[in-house]
C-alpha cells in the first residue's frame, strides 16, 4: 500500500472516532469554517443522541450552518454513512446548505476524504450525500441504509406526503430544520402534537451571538441589535410577524385549535403547585376510561379529584374483562364516586360488567346527541368544550404528560354553517399522522360535568 493510501485510511479511522461527538469534530476538523454558538452546539448534540430532532428558529439563527456541518460529520464518521439533504426548492439545497457544505469543505484542506459537488458530497459508493428538492421526481427507494441521515431544511414548507415518504426510509436520524411559519403539518407537530418523538431545539434571536454580545459583527450574517429594534418598533412585540421573525415562536395557537399551548403550560404549572383542595375535605374521585377499539390503540383511565388530574394509567391489547377488573380494583382502593365509560363499540361489554360488579358506572356515547344540540354536533364536542373552558377558566390542572399534552395538542374542531362546533375526528387525526387521542378522551370523560352530566341522572 503506498504511502500516500496509508495516510489516507488513517484519517479516516481518525475522523471516525468523532461518531459520537458532532461538536468536536466540527472544532477540529472544521475549525476554519467558523465554529458554533451555544444553539447550533445543542442542535449538534441533539443529532448525536436523538433518532429525530427539529430544529425551529428565527430568520438567520445559523440553522442551516449547523445542519451542513451535521451532514459532513455523519459521511465521514460512519463506514456505511448516506445523507439524503432535501427542501422545497433546488435553489434552498444548493445555495443555502450545499454552500455552507461547500465552505467548510474547501477550509477543511486535506482533513476530510471526499469530493465534494453541487449538490453531492462522495467518499465512494456506498458512502456519500446527496441533496434534491422534495418536488424532484427522483426514487428514494435506493437510499435505505443503516447508517442513513435525512435532512429537512425549510421544513415548514415541505409537504406533508414527502416527508412521510423520508421517513418510510427507516433513517438513523432525522432532522427536521425551518421557521415558525407554520400551524400545521409534521414540522409544526414535531413541537406540538408529536413532540414526545422529537428532541427539540428553539432558537430566538435573543440565543445568538450578535445578541448577546449587543454587537452586529460577532456573527456576520445573523441579526444584529439593529434589525430586531427595528422590526420590534416596525410590528410590536406581540405582533405575529415579530413572534415568528424574531422570537422564533410558532402561534400560539392554530385558529381551529381546541386549545392553545400557554393554557396547556399552565394548567402544567397548576398540576405542580400540588392539590389545591383542603386535605380535610377531599373532594370525591372522578374516574374517566376510554376503551381501546383498535390495536394500535391503548385503552386510558384518568382518575381526578376537584379540578386536579390524580394519575393516568393506559391498558394496551387488554380485553373488556381486564379492563373492568382494574376499574373495579380501582373503584375499591381509591373510594371512587363515579366511573365515565365510552361504552361506543366495545367499551359497551366494561359497562355492563361493572354494573354487574356494583360499580357506579355511566355509560356514555360520545357520537350521540349533545345536551344543547344547537351548539354542539355531538356529545364528544360538548364534553371536549368544557375541556376548553376549564382551560381559559384556570380551572384544571393536568401532569407534565408528554403523550396527554401532544394528544390535547393536536385536537382540532370547526364550526359548521349551522352554528355547531365539531371536534375533527379521530379519521382526520390520522390523516394527520397522529394517533388516536386515548389519554385525552378520558381526561373529558373524567371531567364530564353540568350542563353534560344531567343527561345521565
Amino acid at each position: 500500500m503506498s504511502t500516500l493510501s496509508i495516510t489516507a485510511t488513517n484519517r479516516v479511522r481518525s475522523l471516525e472516532s468523532y461518531a459520537n461527538d458532532p461538536v468536536g469534530f466540527v472544532r477540529d476538523v472544521l475549525p476554519e469554517a467558523g465554529l458554533p454558538y451555544g444553539k447550533q452546539v445543542e442542535m449538534l448534540e441533539s443529532v448525536a443522541r436523538n433518532r429525530r430532532v427539529s430544529v425551529v428558529g428565527c430568520n438567520g439563527s445559523g440553522k442551516d450552518w449547523g445542519a451542513s456541518r451535521t451532514v459532513i460529520w455523519w459521511v465521514e464518521t460512519r463506514p456505511r454513512a448516506k445523507a439524503i439533504v432535501t427542501g422545497p426548492t433546488q435553489r434552498q439545497v444548493e445555495e443555502v446548505v450545499w454552500r455552507e457544505m461547500r465552505l467548510a469543505y474547501a477550509l477543511a484542506g486535506r482533513e476530510l476524504s471526499g469530493t465534494m459537488h453541487s449538490s453531492r458530497y462522495v467518499v465512494n459508493d456506498e458512502r456519500f450525500a446527496l441533496g434534491f428538492a422534495t418536488d424532484y421526481p427522483y426514487n428514494l427507494q435506493g437510499f435505505h441504509s443503516p447508517e442513513l441521515l435525512v435532512v429537512v431544511t425549510e421544513a415548514h414548507a415541505v409537504g406533508q406526503q414527502h416527508l412521510e415518504a423520508l421517513q418510510r426510509l427507516n433513517p438513523k436520524r432525522l432532522l427536521l430544520t425551518g421557521n415558525p411559519l407554520t400551524a400545521t403539518g409534521e414540522f409544526y407537530d414535531s413541537h406540538h402534537a408529536k413532540s414526545r418523538l422529537y428532541a427539540r431545539v428553539a432558537i430566538s434571536a435573543f440565543d445568538t451571538p450578535n445578541l448577546i454580545e449587543g454587537r452586529p459583527d460577532a456573527m456576520p450574517g445573523m441579526l444584529t441589535p439593529e434589525d430586531v429594534e427595528e422590526r420590534r418598533r416596525e410590528w410590536g412585540e406581540d405582533h405575529m410577524q415579530y413572534v415568528t421573525s424574531v422570537l422564533g415562536e410558532f402561534p400560539e395557537a392554530l385558529d381551529d385549535s381546541l386549545v392553545s399551548r400557554r393554557q396547556v403550560d399552565a394548567a402544567v404549572d397548576r398540576w405542580r403547585r400540588g392539590p389545591d383542595y383542603d386535605p380535610a375535605a377531599i373532594p370525591p374521585a372522578i374516574l374517566g376510561v376510554d376503551v381501546a377499539r383498535y390495536g394500535q390503540d391503548k385503552t386510558a383511565l384518568c382518575l381526578r379529584r376537584g379540578s386536579r388530574v390524580e394519575s393516568f394509567a393506559t391498558m394496551r391489547s387488554a380485553d373488556t374483562m381486564r379492563v373492568a377488573g382494574r376499574v373495579h380494583a380501582m373503584t375499591q382502593a381509591q373510594q371512587i364516586a363515579t366511573v365515565f365509560v365510552d361504552e361506543t363499540g366495545v367499551g359497551g361489554g366494561v359497562v355492563d360488567r361493572l354494573r354487574e360488579l356494583g360499580v357506579p358506572v355511566i355509560g356514555v356515547q360520545v357520537g350521540k346527541r349533545a345536551r344543547i344540540p344547537d351548539r354542539y354536533d355531538d356529545l364528544r364536542a360538548e364534553i371536549f368544550w368544557e375541556i376548553r373552558t376549564r382551560m381559559e377558566e384556570d380551572d384544571i390542572a393536568i401532569p407534565d404528560d408528554p403523550e396527554l399534552i401532544g394528544q390535547l395538542l393536536g385536537l382540532q374542531y370547526e364550526t359548521a354553517s349551522s352554528g355547531r362546533i365539531r371536534l375533527k375526528s379521530k379519521e382526520e387525526l390520522r390523516r394527520r399522522g397522529l394517533p388516536s387521542p386515548d389519554k385525552a378522551d378520558a381526561l373529558a370523560l373524567a371531567f364530564m360535568r353540568a350542563p353534560s352530566l344531567e343527561v345521565w341522572w
